[in-house]
């Protein structure tokens, strides 16, 4: 077995996990180089302007030399690529204003989103409003609910309290009665005993 490799392996798979994967829709800038023509591309004939001074003004020797036809047709070719880059320079203003309207199209639908969403918030709140007042209407037959089971309960309160004092005064009728029977009995008695006695006294005499 191989350690190395089996080592080389389980690294390799560590860091397949470890390492974050990182955006994976792939970026515009990865076609972007970096740039060494300073001039972007265009193309600017070299020129030498040491030699179109004349040393000797008094008696000047131009070499860089143009006639009639050549100024009259140069002069036409500039006028028209002049007009041209007018031209050019009118159709991207142009498409910059449509750019411009496409931004502001969008703003617009953005905005309009937007209010038809807070439009369906303010819907949402006012139904949450009249759900707090339904829950209020709940809540405040609950507590009259309670409060009529309140009142009952006091009402068993008092049933129960006369309950038991009508029990209290007939136990105390009760004893009272018996106590009654007691004294009678005891008097009875003592009646009975006083006649005997009475009785025996008279017959001993």
């Amino acid at each position: 077995m191989d350690v190395g490799a089996t080592v080389g392996k389980t690294v390799n798979d560590l860091t397949q996990i470890v390492t974050p994967g990182g955006y994976s829709k792939g970026f515009q800038s990865s076609t972007l180089s970096h740039k060494t023509d300073i001039y972007n591309g265009l193309n600017f004939p070299e020129q030498d302007f040491s030699g179109m001074i004349p040393s000797d003004l008094m008696n000047p020797q131009i070499e860089l030399q143009a006639t009639e036809e050549q100024l009259t047709k140069g002069l036409q070719t500039y006028a028209g690529g002049v007009r041209a880059q007018q031209l050019l320079q009118a159709s991207f203003g142009y498409i910059e204003e449509i750019g411009k309207t496409a931004q502001r199209y969008h703003k617009s639908k953005i905005a309009a989103i937007k209010s038809a969403t807070l439009g369906v918030k303010a819907q949402s709140e006012i139904v949450g409003f009249d759900i707090a007042n339904v829950e209020l209407d709940i809540n405040r037959e609950k507590l009259a609910q309670s409060d009529q089971k309140l009142v009952q309960a006091k009402i068993t309160t008092t049933h129960f309290k006369n309950e038991t004092e009508q029990l209290r005064l007939f136990y105390e009728a009760t004893e009272r009665k018996k106590e009654i029977q007691i004294r009678v009995l005891d008097s009875q008695s003592q009646d009975v005993m006083q006649k005997y006695l009475s009785k025996s006294m008279q017959g001993g005499i």
